[in-house]
């Protein structure tokens, strides 16, 4: 394969040119490679970057010849930049911001009314609001500072031309929590907030909402606009004296309206309902709503009962993927009074099942997680095998923004929907942790309901999983999927070249893999590894379009008894749009990427 190869420059170039961080001779570099690059092909482990420590730069060029950027030989350190200079030739660098502070988590990217482009980026106190209308010279703008707890998810959303955000507080270190506050049960540490964003040099504080049974607070959010009005759908991965039995929503997912007409200029959090997994259709073990995201149904064929119709995708641990149906949530378009009955109650009982019991119907689920022993069970806490969550303990779940003529790979004539799902790992003792890509078109009518089927499509995990583990103890999720992005791509137009299996589209998943960094991965070969039932690990590795470490400073421990791991890269998301991939890393801060076939869809703004 190709090898690219740089020779020393100054360390502040380190991050645009991935330079090696010792002068060598040119000639030594590439005998280095040379010989690492053989040793790649012979065996994809661990070993191959022995051979590699003299130059510690790990290019790759194609899946066949690929080196293995997981690294954790003795004397490797997790924190150092230049032991980490590691990526495939097509993802590019193109900027790093180090923002204000490290903890960094969720972000999102969006076009403003204003005409330029900013991304939000969650942190362990913080928000901040980045200029990145030039992908190559990024500027912090304005940062929200929440000094209570961990602000981990931010949501963008835009109303009669002014903009918003929601973000949260969670409970998760108390060492961050401010003690001027109040106690650990003081709502102001553990809300939905609203804030406004529009002038982004000074964001605002509008509203919050607490939920009294969920004491720690949600985790993840998401904004989806219903029949005209904006909807709040929020996470909480813990509970309080919730009982099962008389339907209460335990550990669940909070629908909330955002009403910006009953409060005349100042939108208000209003609840409505909850969701929360069937538990009797559950094999039992760890159990509980991490992330999701929402979708009106994408199919164009009206005959489809789930036409225009609105449904959660939820990741729910070791019960796996969770669908609700929230289309007839409380809305104030459809039934004023009954809108107005249920959101008293549920202010008036603080959100919990006291008073707040409108419930979204679950209407599908997968757990038919990977057999990696053999057994004829899917691996998990109950089924044997647990191996850290390797298979089983669903984190991200996410719907394909497009539904897909897949019959140039083989697949029967109309569309198909699909959902990526993912795990995240806590240790092992081998492995990294899967994703899945999921059928979720199949579908049933059982007495006037809808029921989906989703169908396995195939797995895929880090390609070189199989010689690595994931450690414990302060190397805990080191080599963990977590979050991620997609996007399906219209190609054979001028100009838009078909850089997959042929047909009108390609599409690809953006993985964020914690301390692996970036991993792009080709949908349409893991559709066509669904039909041929070949190896495995072979269908990881021929799916998988490149990788990129990004290593633009040295980690440094976070101020955290939760999060103690300080490793460089440590990535929280991946978000893609409009041909940059941006990533936000919890130790160092915010970077763009672009892979080269993703150049053709980049949209500029307009300097």
């Amino acid at each position: 394969m190709p090898v690219q190869v740089f020779s020393h420059v100054p360390d502040s170039m380190r991050w645009l040119e991935h330079d090696s961080p010792y002068g060598i001779g040119m000639d030594g570099q590439r005998a280095a490679m040379a010989l690492a690059l053989a040793a790649c092909i012979v065996v994809a482990g661990a070993s191959t970057f022995l051979l590699l420590q003299d130059s510690e730069v790990g290019v790759s060029n194609d899946s066949e010849s690929m080196v293995d950027p997981l690294l954790q030989d003795e004397g490797h350190d997790h924190r150092n930049a230049s032991q980490h200079i590691l990526y495939t030739e097509n993802i590019q660098p193109v900027s790093f911001n180090p923002l204000t502070a490290p903890g960094n988590a969720e972000v999102q990217v969006s076009d403003s009314p204003d005409g330029r482009r900013y991304a939000y980026i969650a942190g362990w106190s913080e928000m901040h609001i980045v200029d990145v209308t030039d992908p190559t010279n990024t500027t912090v703008t304005g940062v929200y500072v929440d000094p209570n707890t961990q602000v981990l998810d931010v949501k963008y959303l835009v109303y009669n031309n002014r903009e918003y955000v929601i973000v949260q507080n969670q409970l998760v270190d108390p060492g961050a929590a401010d003690p001027n506050v109040g106690e650990w049960g003081d709502p102001a540490q553990v809300t939905v907030t609203l804030v406004d964003v529009t002038d982004k040099y000074e964001p605002t504080f509008v509203d919050a909402w607490y939920d009294a049974d969920h004491p720690s607070g949600p985790h993840n959010l998401y904004t989806h606009m219903i029949d005209n009005e904006w909807y709040i759908f929020v996470a909480n991965p813990d509970y309080e004296s919730c009982d099962i039995g008389q339907g209460d929503a335990c550990g669940g997912i909070t629908v909330a309206h955002l009403n910006f007409a009953g409060y005349g200029d100042l939108p208000r959090i209003v609840k409505v309902g909850e969701a929360e997994v069937s538990w009797e259709t559950t094999r039992g073990g760890w159990i509980y709503i991490h992330d999701m995201t929402v979708q009106t149904w994408p199919g164009e064929d009206s005959n489809d009962p789930r036409y225009g119709r609105t449904y959660v995708y939820g990741a729910y641990w070791e019960a796996g993927l969770r669908i609700f149906d929230v289309s007839d949530v409380p809305h104030p378009g459809k039934d004023m009074v009954e809108y107005l009955a249920i959101a008293a109650a549920c202010r008036g009982s603080f959100g919990t099942q006291l008073g707040c019991n409108w419930r979204a119907p679950e209407v599908g689920l997968w757990m038919d997680f990977e057999d990696f022993d053999g057994d004829g069970q899917p691996d998990s806490g109950t089924t044997g095998n647990e191996n850290g969550g390797r298979a089983s303990y669903i984190h991200y779940a996410e719907p394909i923004d497009e539904m897909v003529d897949a019959t140039h790979l083989g697949y029967p004539s109309g569309k198909i929907h699909m959902t990526i799902i993912a795990t995240e790992v806590l240790e092992t003792t081998v492995g990294t942790g899967m994703a899945y890509l999921l059928d979720t078109t199949p579908y049933e009518v059982v007495n006037g309901n809808v029921r989906f089927l989703p169908q396995l499509i195939h797995g895929w995990e880090t390609p070189f999983a199989d010689h690595h583990f994931i450690p414990g103890g302060e190397e805990w999720l080191l080599f963990s999927p977590h979050n991620a992005d997609h996007e399906i791509f219209q190609t054979g137009l001028p100009g838009f070249p078909d850089n997959s299996h042929g047909g009108a589209w390609d599409g690809r998943i953006y993985m964020g893999n914690y301390h692996s960094g970036l991993w792009i991965i080709d949908i349409e070969s893991l559709m066509v590894a669904g039909l041929e039932n070949g190896n495995k690990t072979d269908a990881h590795m021929e799916s998988t379009v490149g990788y990129h470490l990004p290593h633009g400073a040295d980690g440094a421990p976070l101020d955290s008894s939760y999060y103690d791991f300080g490793w460089t890269p440590f990535i929280w998301a991946a978000e893609h749009y409009k041909g940059y991939t941006y990533l936000s890393c919890i130790t160092t801060g915010l970077y763009i990427v672009q892979l080269d076939i993703d150049e053709p869809y980049g949209n500029p703004v307009s300097l």
